[in-house]
């Protein structure tokens, strides 16, 4: 009663949730979502876990850590058992709501089911319990599932909101982690992950978002209104193919500071313009030498919209000439 009464106390969940911020400093990141799974043994005693990180469509993975669950068992799963898990769909349609089994409907016919018979039952997975965070602008999500061995012993209500509790402040501590290592192997001199302002990214360098925070959303969602990652929106993506460290997409400034196999993508600090989104993108093609035909083929908008278009752009910068717009986007900071 004694262990059980302190693990289920406010003080060692809170001291949980601290020691997997300590960790972004002392676990190697290859390690850190093995480690931090065996951490929550702390307060939610099981036999097994995973954890995996990607998108769910296109169904993408960047990488999957266990906790004493054998790799043969993750690949049978994979191969042939991950389309009949009706907890896992559930769980990936409701990002933040802790399920298992018993939630979704009688366990009996969980027990009856071919996935019990075939899969869970011979693997010793008696019970279930998981939860998915995917952020809604780069469609990248994390995933983790506890598992019990014995049939007796099913996960609690309190180890289920436990579970959705803990679950954001372990998808903190890892974009921590992973944002530290990137910036470890970065080539920008003197690059602190804490000195990075609010929205930023790390990519990989096929351009597809591992793990961002919620500033860069957001401001990714105003540019580009309809993307959906988690790779890159194609004009972005094509400006950060090459080798410069700054680029300008959309009137916003990007900053790509190159490791190895990733790279941290910031957004840099912009005087205040009163353009929206659509105008940002008409000046600058603009500005660069098209002519307004050529601006409005090239964004698949008709003239008039150019048209009007540009007349805000004018007014709002106050310039009266395509020079005087020029010389002003050329006061921002360099793309």
């Amino acid at each position: 009663m004694g262990e059980r009464a302190e693990r289920d106390s406010p003080d060692s969940f809170n001291e949980t949730i601290l020691g997997l911020y300590e960790d972004v400093f002392r676990l190697a990141v290859d390690r850190f979502k093995e480690d931090s799974l065996a951490r929550l043994r702390d307060v939610i005693p099981f036999d097994s876990a995973i954890w995996g990180s990607g998108a769910e469509d296109p169904q993408l993975i960047f990488g999957i850590a266990a906790c004493d669950f054998p790799f043969e068992r993750l690949v049978a799963y994979s191969v042939h058992w991950q389309r009949h898990d009706v907890l896992r769909s559930a769980v990936s349609r409701r990002p933040g709501a802790c399920l298992r089994n018993e939630d979704l409907g009688p366990v009996e016919d969980h027990y009856a089911s071919e996935i019990y018979r075939e899969f869970c039952g011979p693997s010793g997975i008696e019970h279930a319990m998981g939860v998915t965070l995917i952020d809604p602008v780069t469609n990248v999500g994390e995933l983790v599932f506890l598992f019990r061995a014995d049939r007796c012993a099913p996960f609690s209500d309190l180890e289920r909101d436990r579970l959705a509790q803990i679950m954001p402040h372990l998808v903190a501590a890892w974009r921590h982690r992973l944002l530290w290592h990137v910036a470890g192997h970065a080539r920008t001199a003197d690059l602190s992950p804490g000195g990075l302002p609010g929205g930023h990214a790390v990519v990989d360098g096929a351009g597809q978002v591992h793990a961002s925070d919620a500033a860069f959303g957001l401001r990714m969602r105003a540019l580009f209104p309809d993307w959906l990652g988690p790779r890159l929106p194609p004009d972005l993506l094509a400006a950060t193919t090459g080798a410069a460290t700054s680029v300008r997409v959309c009137g916003q400034t990007f900053r790509l500071h190159r490791g190895g196999d990733r790279h941290i993508l910031s957004l840099a600090a912009e005087p205040a313009l009163p353009l929206s989104p659509a105008e940002a993108r008409v000046a600058e093609r603009f500005a660069s030498g098209m002519t307004a035909p050529r601006v409005a083929l090239d964004l698949g908008i008709s003239r008039a919209t150019v048209r009007n278009h540009l007349t805000a752009i004018y007014e709002k910068l106050g310039v009266h000439s395509k020079v005087e717009l020029v010389r002003k986007l050329a006061e921002l900071p360099p793309g």
